[in-house]
C-alpha cells in the first residue's frame, strides 16, 4: 500500500470524523428520556432517523450503515484489504450462526450480517448444499470442521472455538498480505486479547492446561506454548505491553473472582486506544483503518444506548457497559 493513495481518502474521513458520535453527544443520548429523543442527537452524525424503530429495526438500520461506508470506501480498489479486514468478521459470525441454528433446528436468517464478503444468503446456500467451491479454502474448512466438532460433542462453545481459530488465522495472514506494520500489530493485539479472556475464562471456571492450549489461538505476541507454558506461574505477566497493561492487570483481578465487566472494558479500550497514534498521520491507510474502527465503536454504542433504553436498562448501568470514546 502507497500511503499517496490515500490522500483524498484521508482527508475526506478526516471531516467526516468531526461528526462522529463525541463524549458529549453519547452523554446527550444518555440523559434523553427515551429512545426516540436519543436517536435524534444522530441525525448529526449521517444516521437516518431512527425514532419509532423497534430493536430490529434499529440493528436493521445500523447493518445497513455499516454496510454503505464499507461499499462506499471499498469502492476505491486500493482500499479494498482494509475493508476486507472488518468484513470477514461477519463472514465466520454468520458461519456461527448457521452452524448453530442447524445443530438446534431454528431458522438463521434473522442472525445473519450482511456485512461480510460474502452475501448471507450464498454462504447460507454453500452451508446448506455443501457445495463449498466459491468460498474461500479457509472458510470452507472451518465450515465442515466446526460442524464436525459440534455434531460430535453437542457443545457450541467448542464449535466457536474453532470458528475463531479460522477467522484469526485469516486476519493475521490478510494483515500481513498488506505489509504494513500498525494493521499487522493491531491484528495481533486483537489475538492478544483474544487469548487474555480465554486465559481468565480458564482460570475462572477451574480449567486446566489442555483446555488452555486447545482454546488458545496463535498468532499473538505470545504464542500459544509459551501462554501455556506460564499458565502456573501467572502468565498475566505476557500481556503487560503498552497497550494490554491495564486489561491484563484486571484479568489477573477478574481471574481470582474479582468483576468480569471491567475486564472486558478495558480489553476493548485496549484497542481503541491503539488508534489514538494515528492523529499525527497526515495519511496513508492507518488513519482510513482507524477511521473504520471507530466506526465500528459508534455502531456499538448507539446500539447499546437505544437498545437499552428500549428494554428500561438504566442510564447508569449503559454507561458503565460502553468503551471509552476515542473519537
Amino acid at each position: 500500500m502507497k500511503d499517496t493513495d490515500f490522500l483524498f481518502l484521508t482527508s475526506l474521513l478526516r471531516a467526516r470524523e468531526t461528526l462522529m458520535l463525541s463524549k458529549d453527544k453519547i452523554d446527550r443520548m444518555l440523559d434523553a428520556r427515551d429512545a426516540d429523543d436519543a436517536s435524534r442527537t444522530l441525525l448529526d452524525c449521517g444516521y437516518p432517523d431512527m425514532s419509532g424503530m423497534d430493536a430490529g429495526l434499529i440493528e436493521a438500520a445500523l447493518q445497513k450503515r455499516r454496510s454503505d461506508v464499507f461499499h462506499e470506501i471499498g469502492s476505491y480498489e486500493y482500499a479494498q484489504g482494509l475493508i476486507d479486514l472488518f468484513r470477514i468478521k461477519y463472514d465466520y459470525h454468520n458461519i456461527k450462526v448457521l452452524i448453530k441454528s442447524a445443530g438446534v433446528g431454528a431458522d438463521p436468517a434473522h442472525l445473519l450480517s450482511a456485512s461480510g464478503r460474502i452475501d448471507a444468503a450464498e454462504l447460507s446456500d454453500a452451508f446448506i448444499t455443501g457445495e463449498r467451491g466459491d468460498l474461500p479454502a479457509a472458510m470452507a474448512d472451518v465450515m465442515d470442521s466446526a460442524a464436525g466438532v459440534l455434531s460430535r460433542t453437542g457443545n457450541p462453545q467448542l464449535s466457536d472455538t474453532e470458528v475463531d481459530k479460522a477467522y484469526f488465522k485469516e486476519l493475521i495472514s490478510l494483515s500481513e498480505g498488506l505489509g504494513v506494520n500498525f494493521i499487522t500489530d493491531y491484528a495481533r493485539l486483537l489475538v492478544d486479547s483474544a487469548n487474555l479472556r480465554i486465559l481468565v475464562r480458564s482460570i475462572r471456571t477451574g480449567r486446566d492446561v489442555d483446555f488452555l492450549r486447545a482454546a488458545l489461538i496463535d498468532g499473538g505476541t505470545a504464542s500459544v506454548d509459551v501462554i501455556a507454558a506460564a499458565f502456573e506461574e501467572g502468565a498475566f505477566n505476557l500481556f503487560t505491553g503498552a497497550a494490554l497493561e491495564e486489561a491484563a492487570r484486571l484479568g489477573a483481578e477478574a481471574a481470582k473472582g474479582g468483576t468480569q465487566t471491567l475486564f472486558e472494558l478495558a480489553c476493548d479500550n485496549a484497542a481503541l486506544k491503539y488508534f489514538d497514534g494515528t492523529y499525527f498521520i497526515s495519511f496513508g491507510p492507518e488513519p482510513v483503518f482507524a477511521y473504520l474502527a471507530k466506526l465500528e465503536w459508534e455502531i456499538t454504542a448507539i446500539r447499546m444506548i437505544l437498545t437499552g433504553k428500549l428494554t428500561g436498562i438504566s442510564t447508569d448501568v449503559i454507561r458503565e457497559r460502553l468503551r471509552e470514546c476515542h473519537v
